[in-house]
């Protein structure tokens, strides 16, 4: 109802105002008019000048934007290539200190993504002369060994999986045990003689029995030495590894000692 109401006194009040309207002179007739087609004027100018600027004010915005992408973007490449630049720095002296046993170097392409069987793939195999059970490190130490060769492409097992017989390399103390995974990157020395001077910072390294790895590479740095009550014949050692097992991008397959590749290794000249 009140509805209805508003729409017979705004009919009304249009019939009166052209009556009023009609009964003025000409004279005032025209400049109500010449003024009603001014405002008219002026007001679609101020409209359509505002679309225009704000249709400019989006565009210099998604201008900005973009080229604000384009920086982020272009700082992450710089930042992937500094990293890789210093990845790369440190394997070539890798590779020169460890001339004397060749080396084959290789790329990640893939990982056990549920870290069920705790394995990468590398894109070196049987093209690179990859045998089995050939030790993979990085320059940060020991990673695993050879499990499966295909044509372009081995899988290696990370020592998670791994029982490596391993000694403490500080002059004089020389402790040896078994170097078993804990979680992470934390390993455990197992069978070290409670007599043996062991101390927090101590370089563990692979002692060469077994015949899997090498000897003297790196698995880890002593991070806790403990007595056990129950078992004093032995200590609690326990030390961390310095391998990002979880985001390795380049590894190196040892050469055997006995067993040299058929063919030509990748960067040699």
């Amino acid at each position: 109802m009140l509805h209805h109401n508003r729409d017979y006194i705004a009919v009304a009040l249009a019939v009166l105002l052209s009556f009023v309207l009609m009964g003025l002179p000409q004279a005032q007739k025209e400049l109500i008019a010449s003024w009603c087609r001014g405002s008219l004027w002026v007001s679609g100018q101020w409209l359509f000048s505002s679309i225009i600027e704000h249709g400019r004010s989006q565009e210099k915005t998604r201008c900005l934007l973009r080229q604000n992408v384009e920086l982020a973007l272009e700082n992450m490449r710089l930042q992937e290539a500094k990293q890789e630049n210093r990845r790369l720095r440190r394997a070539l002296l890798f590779k020169e200190r460890e001339d004397a046993q060749p080396i084959i170097p290789a790329e990640v392409i893939a990982r056990d993504a549920d870290q069920i069987f705790d394995t990468i793939t590398i894109d070196a195999g049987e093209d690179q002369g990859i045998q089995l059970d050939w030790p993979v490190v990085t320059t940060e130490g020991l990673v695993g060994h050879i499990i499966q060769v295909d044509a372009h492409s081995s899988i290696v097992q990370l020592i998670m999986r791994s029982r490596v017989s391993a000694v403490v390399q500080v002059e004089g103390v020389r402790a040896q045990g078994v170097v078993l995974w804990v979680e992470g990157s934390k390993f455990r020395l197992r069978y070290v003689d409670a007599s043996s001077e062991i101390a927090k910072g101590d370089l563990v390294v692979s002692s060469g029995l077994g015949g899997l790895f090498p000897k003297g590479i790196t698995i880890g740095k002593v991070i806790e030495v403990r007595e056990q009550e129950q078992d004093p014949l032995f200590k609690q050692v326990f030390l961390e590894s310095s391998v990002d097992f979880l985001n390795l991008e380049e590894a190196f397959v040892i050469v055997s000692e006995d067993q040299k590749p058929a063919v030509a290794v990748r960067g040699a000249h």
